[in-house]
């Protein structure tokens, strides 16, 4: 069973899986960021999280975004590196369940 089950209305069932590999698929941009200490693109990177995710359904998404967003405005590196991990746990461990 997955960590984490969301209802998706039935409407997005098309959108939702692309949109979900798309996120997966920008882990290793957000993780060089924090390498690169690039702490502007990781909080812009955020910042489409909180609008698409709450946009779909996805509340932890936006609450995740938001959380990225603080984080790089105050420069808390530590606290994005626990903020990707959490996100990538979120985004691999996800069930959807369309109704």
């Amino acid at each position: 069973m997955a960590a984490y089950r969301v209802s998706i209305d039935p409407d997005f069932r098309d959108l939702v899986p692309g949109y979900l590999e798309k996120k997966r698929g920008e882990l290793p941009a957000f993780r060089a960021f924090l390498a690169a200490r690039d702490l502007a693109a990781l909080g812009a990177a955020g910042h489409k999280l909180v609008g698409a995710g709450g946009g779909y359904g996805f509340d932890r998404l936006t609450e995740i975004g938001r959380k990225l967003e603080d984080l790089s405005r105050a420069g808390d590196a530590q606290g994005l590196a626990g903020c990707l991990a959490e996100l990538e746990d979120y985004l691999q461990n996800l069930e959807v369940v369309y109704e």
